[in-house]
């Protein structure tokens, strides 16, 4: 799961309201003139960081809680000493390949749709001739 961009953005958000209260504190230069809208600015501008960076921070720890249990799972499977079924080999290939594809490297693995798979031929058996007990 990639979520360094999310935290950028909330970055970018925090950085963005950190200049506009520096803005706020330009005019609070001014003698007397804007010292009502000056508080109710400042006021405001903290209270919406403090309310996105809380819901953030909320969701982020559900998606994470998610994440560990996820992985916890993933980490019992992949690393234990039972041998992988096919399924799962399967599994951990199409991951293996997602992953590269995403890194622009070339696959490891060509999976055939059911369509493009060579059909089976049942293989005959040579029967070897039964013994009668003496």
């Amino acid at each position: 799961m990639k979520k360094a961009h999310l935290y950028e953005a909330l970055y970018l958000v925090n950085h963005g309201i950190d200049e506009a209260v520096r803005g706020v504190q330009r005019l609070k230069k001014c003698p007397k003139l804007f010292m009502e809208a000056y508080h109710k600015s400042m006021a405001s501008l903290e209270r919406r960081r403090s309310i996105i960076n809380l819901q953030f921070m909320l969701e982020m720890r559900k998606l994470e809680e998610n994440d560990e249990s996820f992985f916890e799972e993933e980490f019992n499977v992949w690393l234990s000493d039972e041998p992988l079924t096919g399924d799962e080999i399967c599994q951990l290939m199409r991951t293996v390949e997602r992953e590269r594809k995403l890194e622009g490297k070339p696959p490891l693995v060509q999976f055939l749709s059911r369509s493009k798979r060579p059909k089976k031929t049942p293989q005959k058996t040579e029967r070897v001739p039964s013994v009668p007990a003496a």
